[in-house]
């Protein structure tokens, strides 16, 4: 565990809002993971997966990770980069193989039209399925510096339903939608870290 702080201390010196964000999604991936009954090995793969899911954007300059506004085509091809990267990032520590090979994948979208490898459906692998709509979720409902406010949980919930099939795995999408409405009362859910 002692590299995984080392990639949380890295991520948050390079941009707190990108490490704030990495807390929120790990925390969401554990307990989403938990909800749909993932053994309990596989709980602790998805917080760490949802921890360094960002760990590519560790050298993209802020300027653009804190860009209030639309990016540009040059910018977004920029931030495209982050899953690759940080796949290799991982890829140099020993036994972090599996989590290097989600995070390349975490763009991707079910329909094919993701960036990455642009593979889909079943191809991508589960746990990058997960990631997607977890981080997606937080992305919606946080404050982000392109967006005036966060969207609600509800219209961040319509969001996913509507990409379901597209953006989303259908199925995870599907059960992921459960998971908030059944866990929305929890004030643990939404903790910020």
């Amino acid at each position: 565990m002692h590299i995984i702080h080392e990639f949380c201390q890295v991520i948050g010196d390079w941009d707190s809002y990108t490490i704030k964000h990495s807390k929120k999604v790990a925390y969401l991936m554990a307990s989403f993971a938990e909800y749909v009954k993932i053994p309990g090995e596989e709980m602790s793969l998805a917080y760490l997966i949802g921890i360094v899911h960002d760990v590519g954007k560790v050298g993209v300059p802020v300027r653009i990770l804190n860009k209030p506004g639309r990016l540009t085509a040059d910018e977004f091809a920029v931030i495209k980069q982050h899953p690759e990267r940080g796949a290799d990032f991982l890829n140099e520590v020993e036994g972090l193989t599996e989590v290097a090979e989600i995070v390349r994948h975490h763009h991707e979208r079910y329909d094919g039209h993701g960036y990455g490898q642009g593979i889909s459906g079943n191809e991508i692998p589960f746990f990058s399925r997960m990631l997607a709509v977890c981080d997606s979720f937080d992305a919606m409902t946080s404050a982000r510096c392109y967006r005036e406010k966060p969207l609600s949980i509800q219209k961040a919930l319509e969001e996913i339903s509507r990409c379901a099939g597209s953006q989303f795995d259908p199925a995870v999408s599907k059960r992921f939608i459960e998971f908030i409405l059944d866990t929305s009362q929890d004030s643990r859910l939404y903790r910020r870290s």
